[in-house]
């Protein structure tokens, strides 16, 4: 037991970067930094020592939740209280993103993402319809419908703001979907899908980290490095001097995805959503306490870290549908 802890600590230091994850685009007009930075800004190579460093540590912290996901299993006491609470877990969750929908159309004005403020009278409007999806999925209302158009906003962003803007939000659609799901007569096509829609959210939060992990710092380092001009979070660098805003930014990209690629796997889920959980907690109370800015949209997250914290990886599990019944698919929940 006390290896497993150095282990997980380990695997912690490795990870603290990404407190200072913050949704940067939040915090940054990511349009005007890009034109006029990208291209310009000094940063690593894809052959870079720094690079090949990260790639390898990524490598070896999969493989490791890939073995402790074997050797480990999860608390049968936790399995069996989401079994028996499904109902109030769900209904949590989904009040959790009818919260989001809510705040973010009053106190950021914006539809989903900051790209889209509420600066005319069509964007009014999809603003009050916002705060009733939001409403719906509170009070329980015809969530099958306010999923639905929570999708619709969703894939809305591919022609608003384009297609990456969409996976930067698959999270986001992944819940909708999932409540649109779970929502469903137990006797209707759709509820089928049910065995599958936990991992549904598992793969669209994973999909969300990696994407923002290149669009937000990887490929775009210019709007990391923007970020931490205004929000000083290089709190790396009075520890270690050589820990640069570069170096910073590339180890919080590579943090989060590793993130990412663990929630597609779906290795040790539930470990991985509490120190995702932490970091992003840490997050938020440094944004509201030192810039008195609230990070609104992390609560999409925690709308999935509820789920994912008593229902594991889900039902069933990466690769179930290119190679069913192999090694590579474990079901914890029954199929």
């Amino acid at each position: 037991m006390k290896r497993l802890t150095y282990l997980y600590a380990s695997i912690i230091g490795v990870f603290v970067p990404v407190i200072a994850s913050a949704h940067v685009k939040w915090f940054v007009n990511s349009e005007e930094v890009i034109e006029s930075a990208h291209g310009s800004t000094t940063f690593y190579s894809w052959g870079s020592k720094e690079v090949l460093i990260w790639s390898l540590i990524v490598l070896v912290i999969v493989f490791i939740f890939s073995f402790i996901d074997r050797v480990f299993k999860a608390p049968k006491g936790l399995i069996s209280f989401g079994i028996h609470n499904e109902k109030v877990i769900n209904r949590i969750s989904q009040i959790v993103l009818g919260l989001f929908l809510v705040l973010v159309s009053i106190l950021w004005k914006i539809i989903i993402v900051p790209e889209i403020p509420v600066h005319n009278s069509l964007t009014n409007i999809l603003q009050y319809i916002q705060i009733l999806i939001g409403c719906m999925f509170i009070f329980n209302f015809k969530p099958r419908t306010a999923s639905i158009g929570l999708m619709l906003f969703c894939l809305g962003l591919i022609f608003s703001v384009g297609f990456v803007a969409f996976l930067e939000n698959a999270i986001l659609f992944s819940l909708a979907l999932y409540f649109f799901i779970i929502n469903s007569k137990a006797d209707s096509k759709i509820f089928k899908y049910n065995k599958h829609a936990v991992e549904i959210v598992r793969i669209g939060t994973g999909v969300s980290l990696i994407v923002l992990a290149f669009t937000e710092k990887l490929i775009y380092p210019e709007l990391g490095l923007q970020f931490l001009q205004v929000h000083h979070w290089n709190f790396m660098q009075p520890l270690f001097p050589w820990f640069t805003d570069k170096l910073f930014v590339l180890s919080t990209g590579f943090a989060e995805m590793i993130f990412g690629i663990l929630f597609i796997f779906g290795y040790i889920t539930r470990v991985t959503t509490i120190l995702i959980a932490i970091f992003f907690g840490l997050s938020v109370t440094t944004m509201l306490v030192q810039f008195h800015a609230w990070e609104v949209e992390d609560l999409v997250v925690y709308s999935a870290a509820i789920l994912f914290i008593f229902y594991g990886h889900g039902r069933t599990k990466f690769f179930h549908l290119m190679w069913p019944n192999s090694s590579l698919q474990k079901s914890i929940l029954g199929k």
